[in-house]
């Protein structure tokens, strides 16, 4: 049985295959010969910024690996004949190279590292740095290690660039799942800082299983409450009328993105858990900035690759010649898109944000996200969008299949004003995300 260790996430065993996909992040596994014990431990970060609760100590080298070397050790293991495996620790991209301030990656290997050899602990393999995300594979019953490109090559036999006109994009857009109205009166809720709180409510009621679905997430790590949340009322009490309106959007957005783990998405629900990612991340990158409003930030970010469920099935079908182009030209995503379609997932969420009836801040951030430097209008909220989709790509790289061209990150960081170095700061929101 194979599991998947998500960000943060730590197993300890005898039996099965863990594999964790990495890019910025570290992945640790032990192995102990002498008990037959095996573990692996996906690292998000070097060290917490501020304190962090008991339940995220894993997503941090330095308090994660003790916890998971003494996790080992109470199950049987022993120090002294444990072996380690490393990967991931990437950089952002090749360009930071000439400036490593972003690159808190590095960090990352160089604690975790030093931690091993304070405990003695000999490191068998190691795949860290560089600039590609890799899939660390590893066999709990044989300790056996493998550190492969996530983005591997597949046979691409049969299969053709089928380029799609306009016509076809619309007939596509024509067959979505429309978006509930409701979702277009809480869009304009969010930008009211006078919105009534009874008149939130009684919207959401309105829909039996939009409550439930809210509800669903409301009592999630997602939120972090540290009670159970049985009404919308409540709900609105202990999360305020504003996040409680972002997780109505959430709740109907993932209706849209497919659960499917072919197309877009490298595992189920892998776009759904990028938008949300890139969503928080924005959110708390506006917060810090004080120039955006969080709000509308967080909107962005999880609409941003909305033109995706558009071209999924299209990509679906030609995904083996999606991964090849990305590996052999090293180009963005949407530039590959345009190539094999003649549409990219930008081009075809314009014309499903035209559809909806979306505001214009929105539809720019749907145009523009892979290409800032091009967007006249609402730059700052495109600058801060793609900031977000930039590092929400690296740090979590097994979500769905993306290349994003990050030449502009430090043009973009410069017009939000944000530095590079504190930038690190608000990655911790990435957790407990899926």
């Amino acid at each position: 049985m194979t599991t998947i260790v998500p960000t943060g996430g730590m197993v300890i065993g005898r039996h099965g295959l863990l594999k964790a996909f990495l890019s910025s992040c570290v992945g640790l596994a032990l192995y102990d010969h002498k008990s037959k014990l095996g573990g692996m431990l996906h690292i998000l970060l070097p060290e917490p910024v501020s304190d962090v609760p008991d339940y995220h100590t894993s997503y941090y080298a330095c308090t994660g690996i003790p916890t998971f070397i003494d996790a080992m050790v109470e199950q049987g293991a022993c120090i002294d004949t444990m072996e380690a495996f490393i990967a991931g620790g990437a950089l952002v991209d090749s360009f930071s190279v000439r400036d490593l301030s972003i690159n808190f990656a590095y960090k990352t290997v160089e604690i975790t590292l030093s931690l091993l050899k304070k405990h003695g602990i000999a490191i068998k393999t190691l795949e860290a740095s560089g600039v590609n995300p890799f899939c660390l594979t590893f066999r709990l019953d044989t300790g056996a290690c493998s550190i492969e490109p996530i983005l591997l090559e597949k046979p691409v036999k049969g299969v053709r660039k089928k380029p799609m006109d306009r016509e076809t994009i619309e007939k596509t857009i024509e067959r979505l799942l429309p978006v509930p109205q409701i979702v277009f009166n809480i869009a304009q809720m969010l930008s009211d800082d006078n919105v009534d709180i009874n008149t939130i409510a009684a919207e959401i009621k309105k829909d039996q299983v939009l409550s439930a679905k809210v509800l669903r997430m409301c009592n999630s790590s997602y939120t972090g409450l540290p009670r159970k949340i049985a009404s919308i009322d409540q709900a609105i009490v202990f999360l305020g009328s504003k996040v409680l309106l972002q997780m109505v959007i959430t709740a109907q957005i993932e209706n849209l993105y497919h659960s499917s783990d072919g197309g877009y998405s490298l595992c189920r629900g892998g776009m759904f858990h990028h938008a949300v990612a890139t969503a928080r991340l924005c959110k708390a990158l506006a917060t810090a900035q004080k120039k955006i409003s969080p709000d509308i930030a967080y909107t962005a970010g999880l609409l941003h690759d909305i033109g995706k469920v558009v071209l999924d099935q299209y990509i679906d079908k030609m995904q083996p010649l999606f991964y090849r182009m990305i590996i052999e030209h090293k180009e963005d995503s949407s530039k590959v898109e345009q190539d094999i379609i003649g549409f990219d997932h930008c081009q075809a969420g314009l014309m499903l944000a035209e559809k909806w009836n979306l505001p214009d801040v929105l539809k720019d951030v749907i145009s523009f996200h892979h290409a800032p430097e091009v967007a006249r209008d609402n730059s700052e909220i495109v600058n801060l969008t793609y900031v977000a989709d930039v590092l929400t790509n690296r740090l979590l790289p097994g979500l769905e299949l993306e290349k994003v061209d990050t030449s502009n990150l430090q043009a973009s960081l410069l017009a939000l004003g944000i530095l590079p170095r504190n930038v690190y700061r608000h990655l911790n929101v990435l957790a407990d995300l899926y």
